[in-house]
C-alpha cells in the first residue's frame, strides 16, 4: 500500500508530500513513476521544459497529472495517483 506522501492527484492540480526530486534515465531524460488508480496502469511523468514540474497523462484515459519539483525533494521514483 502506498504512503500517503506518494499520492498525486490525477487532475494535476494538487499533490501531497515532497515534491519528486529527480530520477534519471541512462540517457538523461528525467521522470517519475506513476501508478495510476483511475485505469490501474503504470505510467510516466516527464519533466517539462522549465524544470519545474513533472507532467504526463494517464496512458488509458488521459487524464492529466503535474508534481512540482521543489528545493526540498525526495529520492522516491514511484508515485500514486488517484
Amino acid at each position: 500500500m502506498a504512503d500517503s506522501r506518494d499520492r498525486i492527484e490525477i487532475d494535476g492540480l494538487q499533490q501531497t508530500g515532497a515534491a519528486p526530486r529527480r530520477a534519471a534515465t541512462p540517457s538523461g531524460s528525467r521522470f517519475i513513476m506513476v501508478w495510476f488508480k483511475c485505469c490501474q496502469r503504470y505510467g510516466r511523468l516527464s519533466r517539462n521544459a522549465a524544470k519545474t514540474r513533472y507532467e504526463g497523462r494517464c496512458p488509458r484515459c488521459g487524464g492529466r497529472v503535474s508534481a512540482g519539483i521543489g528545493t526540498d525533494g525526495t529520492n522516491r521514483r514511484m508515485f500514486e495517483a488517484r
